[in-house]
């Protein structure tokens, strides 16, 4: 054999020696640290054993004590006045002047913490969005870029102020001044992050002038629009609805096309680009958080979709690969386990997340107004967070800017909340007002209700009987996840026992906001009439829409008749419209054809004036229900009739 030959052999041997050395090297190093970790949990499991006990030891102990603790000051309670403990009692009189002047207190006071934090919010954020954006080649671009980006955050956030005190009208303020200062706020927000390193700043900023002039001429067209011709125009949409989209699309090209003839292609392009950003912003707004239904309903069958698909994932994730190692018929059945189980699962993750909102809700944790600023900034930070990391493919969901923001968002909550729950101090006059209404599939009973709720809920509760003309308005989390999991049936009032502990344990507790919540009694055909009577007999003011009344409506009547009764008249208002039937409202009283109503009457037309419906029940508050106490006192009596039917 070659000497070369018989040296190269022995050289790929002593190799080949080395590798399995390393290799067992290696394996022995995996196998120590295999062994390490063992021991590690090992250590850990056996430190988690002794604190266990320790735990449960140490509450053995303790257990006594607290017993002991728990009498000596049940004693202590027990020998003392009430006024020491839980200090003196609201002795405020609440005539018409005082609970008039504290719920225009509450509702600036919330106004002003609301519109705060919209204002930090918005700058916060706009000085964490520009400062991670990429480096601008002038200081005037810089600048105008914060001014531009806290425009468009504030634009976006503004309509929590609304939100926040459940202002009437809430769609229509939104389309009118909202909607056009979102549009202009994104569109220059997309022109202002588009400019070319290169480009002149003399395009952007006539392409910007051409924005806001386009903007305010809308605006002012809009408003500056006579009421007469608007209707015109929206009955003449009404009746040829796709004729009116074409001529609009086809009025829109137009434009579009005379106006790229006349200016130059960098600011026709911006002028395009902003639009589209700007009408797309508008476009999500409109389908996803104007609708009240939509910010109550969508963010609870997102966080139930969420909490189902994450847990039916995360078991398949932990099960499959003990199940994939079976082998034969036990494979089978172990798989259809799986997928039984996995779904199931997610079943019950859905029905514990949409549980624990109702609970929350239930218990105080937050108002349903609050539910709703949570769900519009939490979608407001979703959609800037979306847009920043779609538009750049070097940006990333977990990166900083986007952390950032959805820290920004979250303290500005709980700044939110916490100013509310803990700085804004509830009244404590506790005014139930009665709602009934001419039952009707328009939506005029849920305009009634918008223009109350943004007063009164201030100074009291608001008590009706539901029903489908007012489902939009009343829903709130705890009926929707209560509707989502299957329970509808368990919110009606099944029977007159259930009906009486539920108008003597009536929610009357302000909510973390300040205001008092609405409380809607769902009741079957064969049990409507009882409510009322509980209703009438524990309310401060009643207020009835006899807007559509007519002879032919009997339960109406039968709640006129009531009202006669029990005495309540003097503590009533009747909205009227030019559609009421007086003959039959005087029929239901008992009146002669051409006898005054006796109570106070207010003319509403299309809508009825918040302020003066509210003023004017105010007014008609008994002088014995302005004494500390006179509410509770009539609780006891409703309660105590109940008691002994």
């Amino acid at each position: 054999m070659d000497i070369s030959c018989l040296v190269g052999v022995c050289s790929a041997l002593a190799q080949t020696a080395a590798d399995a050395s390393g290799v067992a090297e290696a394996a022995a190093t995996a196998a120590s640290a295999a062994s390490d970790a063992t021991a590690a949990a090992g250590t850990f499991g056996d430190a988690l054993k002794a604190i266990g006990v320790l735990c449960v030891i140490a509450a053995q102990l303790r257990a006594g004590r607290i017993v002991r603790r728990y009498q000596k000051d049940l004693v202590g309670l027990m020998g003392a006045a009430s006024k020491s403990v839980l200090g003196a009692v609201d002795t405020t009189r609440w005539d018409a002047a005082t609970l008039l002047a504290g719920l225009e207190s509450r509702r600036r006071t919330v106004l002003a913490v609301l519109s705060a934090v919209v204002t930090v919010y918005s700058l916060a954020a706009a000085l964490v969005l520009i400062g991670f954006a990429e480096s601008r080649h002038s200081t005037t671009l810089t600048w105008l870029s914060v001014g531009v980006s806290f425009l468009m955050f504030a634009s976006f956030s503004a309509p929590v102020v609304l939100l926040g005190v459940s202002a009437s009208n809430f769609n229509r303020l939104f389309w009118n001044w909202f909607a056009p200062a979102t549009f202009l706020a994104v569109a220059m927000q997309a022109m202002v992050a588009n400019v070319a390193p290169e480009e002149r700043l003399g395009h952007l900023g006539r392409a910007l002038l051409i924005v806001v002039a386009a903007s305010v001429a809308a605006v002012a067209l809009r408003h500056g629009l006579p009421l007469r011709q608007r209707l015109a125009l929206a009955a003449w949409y009404a009746r040829r609805p796709v004729l009116s989209i074409v001529l609009a699309v086809f009025a829109a090209l137009v434009a579009i096309v005379v106006f790229a003839g006349v200016v130059a292609e960098e600011v026709f392009l911006h002028v395009f680009i902003g639009c589209i950003v700007g009408a797309l912003a508008i476009g999500l707004c409109w389908f996803t958080l104007v609708d009240r239904i939509r910010r109550i309903v969508a963010p609870l069958l997102a966080a139930g979709y969420f909490a189902a698909v994450g847990a039916t994932l995360l078991v398949f994730e932990l099960l499959a690969e003990p199940v994939d190692a079976l082998q034969g018929g036990a494979a089978g059945a172990a798989t259809a386990a799986l997928v039984v189980g996995a779904f199931g699962a997610g079943w019950l993750a859905r029905q514990f997340v949409l549980s624990w909102i109702g609970l929350a809700y239930q218990q105080k944790v937050f108002s349903d107004a609050q539910f709703q600023v949570f769900c519009w900034m939490f979608s407001v930070c979703g959609a800037v967070v979306s847009v920043n990391t779609l538009v750049s493919d070097k940006r990333q969901l977990h990166d900083p800017v986007n952390l950032l923001l959805l820290g920004a968002t979250l303290l500005a909550l709980a700044l939110y909340w916490a100013i509310t729950r803990f700085g804004v101090r509830p009244l404590a006059s506790n005014k139930r007002l009665l709602v009934l209404r001419v039952f009707s599939r328009e939506r005029r009973s849920e305009r009634l209700l918008d223009e109350l709720e943004y007063r009164w809920r201030f100074i009291g509760p608001i008590v009706l009987i539901g029903g489908a003309d007012v489902a939009e308005r009343t829903i709130d989390p705890a009926k929707a996840a209560s509707y989502l999991r299957g329970r509808m049936k368990h919110v009606f009032v099944p029977n007159v026992h259930e009906l009486n502990k539920r108008v003597v344990a009536m929610d009357e507790a302000p909510d973390p906001d300040g205001r008092y919540r609405v409380n809607e009694f769902l009741c079957f055909d064969d049990l409507w009439k009882e409510a009322v009577q509980r209703l009438l007999a524990a309310s401060d003011a009643v207020v009835v829409d006899l807007s559509e009344f007519s002879a032919e409506r009997r339960g109406t009547a039968y709640e006129l008749g009531l009202l006669r009764e029990l005495g309540a008249l003097p503590r009533t208002v009747f909205l009227v419209s030019g559609r009421t039937e007086l003959a039959a409202v005087r029929a239901a009283l008992g009146l002669a054809t051409d006898a005054p109503l006796p109570v106070a009457v207010i003319q509403v037309d299309v809508a009825p004036d918040g302020k003066q419906l509210v003023e004017a029940l105010v007014q008609r508050i008994p002088a014995d229900a302005d004494e500390p106490g006179a509410p509770a006192a009539a609780r006891v009596s409703v309660a105590a009739a109940a008691t002994a039917g």
